[in-house]
């Protein structure tokens, strides 16, 4: 409903001037009804208070992130994605932005051997030992691939349309692991499996599945303690009254927590207890945020050695970066314009750098970027800048420990409502060939 309602008020945020008074004033009773029936009040509420905020420069300026002095590559529309040249961009760093096999989202295992699936063939999960050079097929699914997760002992899972699906064998053969509670439900991109030092292995379920004018209520959380083979199920979540899904559940090495957001109206974030004594019947879950003014919802997230960095999930809103270094202490730096409205949809480390994709596929006008920092967040570079409605950037490479190389697909809507993607890798420059 939150995405329904940013698509039919979106255009607001574009005038300018008295034409934006005019509008928001026709608008403001059925904004408001809307609302109401969405049960959104909480979230608008915070929206239009860091709305004020901004607006009126009550933000302190080092509240904001610091972008480096440095000019963007911009996205142009008409432009041939497959043929970018990044090497003006990239000169001053130690990475290249290459042209690469047109990966979809993989993940890599211990022996950092490649499991993922091609943005043409995604239902097919592929093997690489050479870093995508060749490939070997494994299996065909039903339905499209939505994630792939390793786990420490490389097991493979691998989620599909409503079901997870496991390999033991690396992949030679998969058996079905965990239907989901929904036939359209999923995880969140790489975001919504995860594994504690145990072994135990933990899914949020996430969709959107409409029913009968409504959204589904799927907030469920599992546990497997025995790599997959069976599964617990809790609606804790749904029981605390979160109306429709989970965003995250990651495990945390600098807390040695798990770290759970859920999505929709409440957008909250939970830190459980203690690990060592973790009983997932006995929910053991600790809500950080009680007041949605406090942030939460949370869509991405990256660890340096030091702190957690959280990215928010407000599209149409202020969008932040949340730091913590304890999980009880949380400090924002805000988004600035023309990137502001664009969630952070993605967080991942590749060696020392922190890279992140704010992304806003409703607005012309909030633009969206690829930036890097080098400093674990203290600055930032942006990278490549475009209109969220022509184009979209994804990294899709799903392993979340520090690489030396990831991905990222560039998609360009077409006319006739398709779309064309290609793939291109950051490596070092001393990797490349």
């Amino acid at each position: 409903m939150g995405t329904i309602i940013t698509k039919k008020y979106s255009h607001l945020a574009e005038k300018k001037g008295l034409d934006r008074a005019f509008h928001i004033a026709l608008s403001f009773f059925p904004l408001l009804i809307d609302v109401a029936k969405s049960g959104k009040l909480r979230e608008i509420s915070s929206f239009a208070i860091w709305e004020i905020r901004h607006k009126m420069g009550l933000f302190s300026q080092n509240t904001y992130i610091t972008f480096e002095e440095h000019a963007p590559f911009i996205l142009k529309e008409g432009d041939e994605i497959s043929s970018y040249d990044f090497t003006a961009a990239t000169k001053e760093d130690v990475f290249d932005i290459t042209l690469t096999r047109n990966w979809k989202l993989f993940h890599k295992d211990s022996k950092n051997s490649i499991f993922g699936c091609l943005a043409n063939e995604n239902t097919v999960l592929y093997k690489s030992n050479d870093n995508g050079k060749t490939l070997k097929k494994l299996h065909t699914f039903k339905w499209v691939i939505k994630a792939i997760f390793i786990s420490q002992e490389d097991v493979i899972f691998v989620d599909t349309k409503g079901e997870i699906y496991r390999s033991d064998d690396g992949g030679e053969s998969f058996e079905l692991s965990l239907e989901l509670s929904e036939e359209d439900s999923s995880i969140f991109h790489h975001y919504g499996m995860t594994q504690i030092p145990s072994g135990a292995l933990l899914v949020g379920e996430y969709g959107n599945v409409a029913k009968e004018g409504l959204w589904a209520n799927i907030a469920y959380i599992y546990c497997s303690s025995d790599l997959g083979k069976t599964w617990e199920r809790s609606d804790f979540l749904k029981k605390q009254g979160v109306n429709k899904h989970v965003h995250m559940i990651k495990y945390s090495h600098l807390l040695d927590r798990l770290i759970l957001a859920d999505g929709d109206n409440k957008k909250q974030l939970w830190i459980s207890k203690p690990l060592e004594n973790f009983k997932f019947s006995q929910n053991p879950w600790n809500l950080i945020t009680k007041f949605h003014i406090q942030m939460g919802g949370y869509t991405s997230m990256v660890e340096t050695d030091s702190k957690m960095i959280l990215g928010t999930d407000y599209l149409g809103g202020t969008n932040f970066l949340v730091e913590t270094t304890d999980g009880k202490n949380f400090s924002k730096k805000v988004i600035p314009d023309p990137y502001r409205r664009s969630p952070v949809h993605d967080l991942i480390k590749r060696g020392n750098e922190i890279w992140s994709v704010l992304n806003n596929p409703n607005s012309k006008d909030a633009k969206c970027l690829l930036m890097v920092s080098k400093n674990g967040g203290e600055s930032w570079k942006k990278v490549i800048e475009y209109d969220g409605t022509k184009h979209l950037i994804m990294i899709n490479s799903g392993d979340l420990k520090p690489t030396q190389s990831i991905t990222f697909a560039i998609t360009t809507m077409v006319e006739g409502g398709g779309e064309r993607g290609v793939c291109y890798e950051i490596r070092d420059k001393s990797l490349s060939d």
